[in-house]
């Protein structure tokens, strides 16, 4: 176990914590790229390419499923504009994105 420190107040804590236990601040992987999100929500966001790797499994699934189907495409397409938006608009702030 690694102690690391919270990024908005300082606090030392371990790195198995999702989030600091003084301020609540939401600790997020940084292995994982927003303009990476991005690139796969552009050319593969119908099939929910970026929600697998933002760690949404579930909607992950739901969208490959729906993709099969012609009405599926439409609401797909949709779903995947929508969190193309809200990518480029918490481009600074990954952990709106890869929160579970």
């Amino acid at each position: 176990m690694t102690m690391i420190y919270c990024r908005e107040c300082g606090y030392k804590h371990s790195d198995k914590a999702k989030q600091c236990p003084k301020c609540g601040y939401m600790e997020y992987n940084l292995e994982k790229s927003v303009v990476i999100y991005l690139l796969l929500n552009w050319f593969l966001g119908i099939f929910g390419a970026h929600r697998f790797y933002a760690g949404k499994y579930g909607s992950g699934i739901l969208m490959v499923f729906l993709t099969c189907t012609f009405y599926g495409i439409v609401i797909t397409a949709i779903w995947s504009l929508v969190d193309f938006i809200v990518g480029v608009c918490n481009i600074s702030s990954p952990d709106k994105i890869f929160a579970e």
